[in-house]
């Protein structure tokens, strides 16, 4: 069972730090593994022992070239995505086609999808080779599979595209290493600033930051590098495409 291991990492790449889920992940990691460093471009600097924050008023390929270029000796034995967008002043979520909006829709695209090739595309030559996890948080309604409510045109498509491009970096970056695991994770329903306002909706459990930042760690390190490519739930079950 050849698999990362918590306690043998170094260096991990942490996207949206000062999120719920971010900060979780980043409070998790750091406590586990008192030997970590955790490197992390955000809007806000982070001022903490172990962590390397450079802000940055977008997090975009610019931006994530100029960070990867300041540690060019840096192997990132952990990456992961956690930024996520699901409304702005546009509105939330489409119930129907009448509330599709172009410019919305391609917002949905460039963070939720687009971003994770980038950084993929950027670190590509920083990651660690004797072993390594990419990983991009996910979501239940990006699957095509489990799809039996609608809506959500601009979300769940650029989740489910999200889905096919990691799989795609999977089969890549397989090929010439086999100790490389790339996965998509649903973090569950938790209560952050991105979902607070649709929460009271739901009738299944809502996770504290804390523990969906658990669930994704425990995944992630429990995980064989042989399941590369795969969409897992936040309990580690695989989902549908």
């Amino acid at each position: 069972m050849e698999k990362l291991e918590l306690k043998n990492i170094k260096n991990v790449l942490l996207l949206g730090a000062t999120g719920g889920i971010g900060g979780a992940i980043l409070d998790y990691l750091l406590a586990q593994n008192e030997n970590l460093n955790v490197y992390t471009l955000c809007r806000h600097p982070l001022e903490r022992q172990r962590v390397h924050s450079h802000v940055a008023p977008q997090v975009n390929e610019q931006s994530l070239s100029q960070f990867i270029s300041l540690y060019p000796s840096v192997k990132f034995d952990l990456v992961i995505n956690t930024i996520g967008f699901l409304e702005n002043d546009l509105g939330g979520p489409e119930k129907s086609l009448r509330d599709i909006n172009e410019e919305k829709l391609l917002e949905y695209f460039r963070i939720n999808t687009i971003l994770t090739p980038v950084l993929a595309k950027v670190v590509r030559n920083n990651l660690a080779s004797e072993g390594f996890a990419f990983v991009s948080l996910s979501a239940m309604v990006g699957s095509i599979g489990e799809n039996e409510l609608g809506g959500w045109y601009g979300y769940r498509a650029s989740k489910t595209a999200l889905n096919a491009l990691l799989k795609n970096i999977s089969i890549e970056w397989g090929r010439v290493n086999k100790r490389s695991l790339v996965l998509a994770i649903h973090p569950g329903t938790t209560q952050t600033r991105l979902s607070e306002k649709f929460n009271t909706r739901v009738t299944h459990k809502i996770h504290t930051p804390s523990e969906a930042a658990e669930n994704i760690c425990q995944i992630i390190f429990s995980t064989e590098f042989s399941r590369s490519g795969s969409f897992l739930n936040w309990d580690g079950r695989s989902i549908a495409w």
